[in-house]
């Protein structure tokens, strides 16, 4: 064989595989990609508890933040569309392994599709105020020591919670730091086909604008049920400002119910190297309900980095006799010290 003839042998095999390459690339470009991900959080400490005493104290769980797993992933359609999905399992109790809700995917479970327009999601997921305005909450809404939880006025979910059943929900492409949210669950999966139901359709939408520090949200909910004095439309405005040095962030409410009523939260952070410590107050201002007026919460909190998903947390929070009685608490303060891991 001459020189000639294996030049044009290796040229062939090279061709060769170069083309199972670009057949494999094909292949792999048409698949979904999933990724698994997730969250463990454990520590010991005190949640407030109720009037009956019913308490948890010692080893506890979901405190700063939220033990779960899930799936989401993304298929490329072509001509920048996009399949995609996300299945995230239901609050996980690391003391017991036990799963709350159903035991299935109930915090989400939704498919969607998304591009250019921006994107679509049917199915159970977070609402437009849990997307948009949970950044206001400078401890990442703390389940257990929260300020903004214990008055009732939680930035990621005062408006009939932070997730709906049913949900079509529609994200505008992000455009010079705007971007909207709308979500709308209908009548007829609100009442589960119960015609005595005093549900109404479920109606909300959230804005948020970014620019270097600042960040500016608003959302807005429709009244949830018909035929009561106590619902209207609720609102939320917030803003937040990162200086480098310190984080300030504010946010005013009107819940749906009037018997919550309307109020603010404040708060501050300092990042100092791997530590995060932060202040903040919530306070009802207006309420229909006369003992929950003034109902006043606030909460230390420092967060120390191991690695970028790793962290130790330290959080103590208190209520005034207004949040205790209007939340039906035993105890006035609540504290919690903990690992939380990400994957």
């Amino acid at each position: 064989m001459s020189n000639l003839d294996g030049v044009k042998m290796t040229m062939q095999k090279m061709s060769l595989v170069a083309a199972v390459a670009a057949m494999m690339a094909g292949t792999a470009f048409a698949q979904s990609n999933v990724t698994i991900y997730g969250e463990l959080d454990a520590g010991v400490g005190q949640r407030y508890y109720d009037a009956a005493g019913n308490k948890e104290r010692g080893v506890i769980t979901n405190y700063d933040g939220t033990s779960r797993w899930g799936l989401r992933g993304s298929e490329d359609l072509g001509n920048g569309l996009k399949a995609d999905f996300n299945l995230e399992s239901g609050a996980i109790d690391l003391k017991s392994g036990s799963i709350g809700g159903n035991g299935g995917f109930n915090r989400q479970a939704w498919v969607g599709l998304s591009g250019g327009f921006g994107s679509v999601m049917i199915g159970r997921t977070t609402t437009p105020q849990n997307r948009i305005m949970g950044q206001f909450d400078l401890n990442d809404t703390a389940d257990g020591s929260s300020a903004l939880k214990a008055v009732r006025l939680e930035a990621n979910g005062s408006f009939g919670g932070s997730r709906q059943d049913a949900q079509i929900q529609y994200a505008t492409p992000k455009l010079n730091g705007f971007q909207g949210r709308i979500a709308y669950v209908p009548e007829d999966n609100r009442t589960g086909g119960d015609p005595a139901s005093n549900n109404k359709a479920f109606v909300q939408g959230a804005v948020e604008y970014k620019n270097g520090g600042l960040a500016i949200g608003a959302a807005v909910q429709s009244k949830l049920v018909k035929n009561s004095t106590d619902a209207r439309t609720g609102y939320a405005v917030a803003a937040k400002y990162d200086f480098t040095s310190f984080v300030i962030s504010g946010l005013y409410t009107q819940d749906e119910s009037k018997a919550v009523g309307r109020g603010f939260g404040l708060g501050a952070a300092v990042p100092l190297g791997n530590l995060t410590a932060g202040l903040q107050v919530a306070r009802i201002t207006d309420s229909s309900v006369s003992a929950w007026e003034d109902a006043t919460a606030f909460e230390l909190f420092g967060d120390y980095k191991l690695s970028k998903r790793t962290r130790l947390y330290a959080n103590y929070g208190r209520v005034n006799k207004e949040a205790q009685n209007g939340r039906n608490y035993g105890s006035k303060n609540t504290f919690g010290l903990g690992v939380v891991h990400k994957f």
